[in-house]
């Protein structure tokens, strides 16, 4: 548990009960919430709360909010500006849930890793014809469709975008021609996106992004690695993966773009348990 005036973190160290009795405590003035208290979130002791000045809330996942008491208090935080929801199942509830949110439209930054999204009908609905206010956008598992939707709403004050995990090769293409004026970084590293296919979107005009600065993609060299399992036997191969100092003399020199430092909050992330959830910095 950590606590601030304004802030309120709970991990499952805390008991569920005294993680209510806490958020009771500063209902009216807490702007930042995280919770990965598995407990507080199953049982649902956040039905009822009313918090009128929060603005930041981390959640391991959507999922203990999908019924009608979730998405009430979802819905009736009505100064929401950032949400992270670290893994939840894409059901159509979810999807519908977001979109109906008097808050969709004017987030400023949303991270969402949201599995199975092949077999939801209603992803569109979350984009297509929105007016979005992102800065930063952090979103997993799409596929090639999923991610062409994504670009359908208007994003003109987007700063910082991170997608994966399969584009497809246009997606590229349709990025360099959608019109994000404010982007400046870019992170394609969680993508198995083709190097012939991220070499052409460095050299090639880019009119929709005229701001981009900073690129981010794992390349491999031609250098061959062994791996060894626990007693020195070789089990595998692969390829060396090049340093950012590397792919930015080799592949980025000529092209006016920098490479994106490593996201290391990203990178920590693993299970709720390890207390490393919280909402992403652009790196420096």
């Amino acid at each position: 548990m950590h606590t601030t005036d304004d802030y309120l973190w709970f991990d499952n160290r805390t008991d569920e009960k005294l993680v209510r009795e806490r958020i009771e405590e500063q209902a009216k003035t807490v702007k930042r919430l995280t919770i990965s208290n598995q407990a507080f979130l199953q049982n649902g002791l956040f039905h009822g709360l009313l918090l009128p000045e929060l603005q930041e809330l981390v959640i391991p996942s959507l999922f203990y909010f999908d019924n009608s008491k979730g998405w009430q208090f979802l819905h009736s935080l009505p100064k929401l500006e950032i949400l992270v929801a670290e893994y939840t199942e894409a059901k159509d509830s979810i999807l519908e849930g977001l979109s109906t949110a008097p808050w969709w439209e004017s987030l400023t930054q949303l991270e969402l890793k949201l599995a199975n999204l092949k077999e939801t009908t209603k992803w569109s609905t979350l984009w297509c014809e929105k007016n979005f206010q992102l800065k930063i956008l952090c979103l997993f598992y799409l596929d090639p469709e999923k991610a062409e939707q994504v670009l359908t709403g208007t994003l003109d004050k987007l700063e910082y975008l991170i997608m994966g995990t399969d584009l497809g090769q246009d997606f590229l293409l349709k990025l360099a021609k959608k019109a994000l004026p404010a982007l400046a970084d870019l992170d394609l590293s969680h993508s198995s996106m083709q190097l012939e296919e991220t070499l052409k979107f460095l050299r090639e005009p880019r009119p929709g992004l005229p701001k981009l600065e900073r690129v981010r993609k794992q390349i491999a060299s031609e250098e061959r690695v062994e791996y060894y399992d626990w007693n020195g036997a070789a089990v595998d191969w692969g390829y060396r993966e090049l340093s950012d100092s590397e792919i930015q003399k080799k592949y980025f020199k000529k092209t006016g773009l920098k490479i994106l430092p490593a996201n290391e909050q990203l990178a920590s992330r693993t299970a709720m348990m390890s207390g490393s959830l919280r909402k992403l910095e652009r790196p420096q």
